[in-house]
């Protein structure tokens, strides 16, 4: 059974890239120095109208984005002066891309409390980097991950990208080899995802690129879960594996539905059991918090019975699945009353399994044969 962080996570948002990549559908914009100042006072004042939820300390910070690292040290030492950083033994991670990332920011995040790394690699195939777009190359990214074990991070992460268009499992597996070789503890492999209005989505449309097909994907799926497993990595969620200790204990605490607050353009908050976010747009999300005001746009407090669902979908993205006994306390209802319809026809074509766990309960989780189309499962399930 896992218990609630005696205090929330907090996510810090940036949204600036130096440009967008090819398969991206995210909000950003360009990053121009005067606005990122502007959005820098920005979030110190929004930090501050949530003052009295962060009195008592994070247990886990996140700084994501867009693209944190293209941020100047300036910035940066603005911005490490205003996030409250996790209590001892907590984790603070900052996500980076590896041509942004020099060595001097990397001693500055390391002094100034950011204890993981989250380095977006996708491929270190000069076809596959150039097809998705990406500013780095292979020679960059290897130098920044021998540059984040030079600076002293322990807990290292790189974000792959599989079965991109020209790509074979091989080079897959060539690409975790690449990255394990580079002694990274957390490999977060996706599947591509192409989204409407994307430079890569119209090249699908038009023909010039071919979608791989489900069995295509599956053996990318195979083979890259398996090499990791062949080298200590846990699959833990579905597109993330870890070494024992090294799961990203922030995204599990979300996963888990426990209190983070979310702040910067786009950013979303859990917290007492309301759900918000604010405007995604920067000029939007600028214009209310120098106002001012709060940046919120959306707001909302499920009925139990729908946050008892929302849980469990997330909960069964995770390797472990539902600890029954311990869904039941949280939500009012075990998982087997909750779906009293649902789950037999799941159970029986062997979507869903019940297996025994070391309290002595028992989990619902996904089958092996289930999680590469996860989805499919899940949405039955909202």
């Amino acid at each position: 059974m896992t218990h609630s962080p005696s205090f929330p996570g907090l996510y810090i948002h940036l949204p600036f890239c130096v440009s967008r990549c090819r398969y991206c559908a995210f909000a950003s914009n360009p990053y121009e120095e005067a606005i990122a100042d502007r959005y820098l006072a920005a979030l110190r004042k929004e930090l501050g109208l949530h003052s009295e939820k962060l009195a008592s300390g994070v247990s886990t910070l996140f700084i994501g984005g867009g693209t944190p690292s293209v941020l100047t040290v300036r910035q940066l030492e603005n911005l490490l002066s205003m996030a409250p950083l996790p209590l001892e033994g907590g984790e603070a991670t900052f996500e980076a891309n590896p041509e942004s990332l020099t060595e001097e920011k990397m001693r500055l995040l390391r002094d100034g409390g950011v204890n993981r790394l989250s380095l977006g690699v996708q491929t270190f195939h000069p076809a596959g980097l150039a097809l998705l777009g990406r500013r780095h190359d292979a020679a960059a990214a290897l130098a920044a991950l021998d540059r984040a074990h030079s600076a002293g991070f322990a807990s290292l992460s790189v974000d792959l990208i599989a079965a991109w268009p020209g790509q074979t499992p091989e080079m897959l597996v060539a690409d975790i080899e690449t990255a394990i070789g580079r002694g990274v503890s957390h490999i977060s492999c996706y599947a591509l995802t192409v989204e409407e209005g994307t430079p890569i989505f119209r090249d699908f449309v038009s023909g010039r690129l071919a979608e791989k097909s489900d069995a295509e994907a599956r053996e990318f799926w195979d083979a890259g879960g398996n090499r990791l497993s062949e080298r200590g990595f846990e699959r833990y969620e579905i597109s993330n594996h870890a070494r024992p200790g090294k799961r990203c204990r922030h995204n599990v605490n979300c996963w888990k539905g426990w209190d983070y607050l979310g702040v910067g353009a786009a950013a979303h908050s859990h917290w007492r059991g309301r759900r918000f976010a604010n405007h995604a747009g920067l000029a939007a999300y600028l214009a209310q918090i120098e106002q001012g005001a709060s940046a919120e746009c959306f707001s909302e407090r499920l009925a139990p019975d729908a946050k008892a669902r929302e849980g469990a979908t997330l909960w069964l993205r995770m390797a472990e699945g539902i600890e029954c006994g311990e869904f039941a306390g949280r939500f009012g209802i075990s998982p087997f009353d909750l779906y009293r319809r649902e789950l037999p026809p799941l159970l029986e074509r062997g979507a869903l399994e019940i297996v025994d766990n070391a309290s002595g309960g028992k989990n619902l989780r996904l089958s092996a044969e289930a999680y590469p189309n996860a989805d499919l499962v899940l949405v039955d399930l909202v």
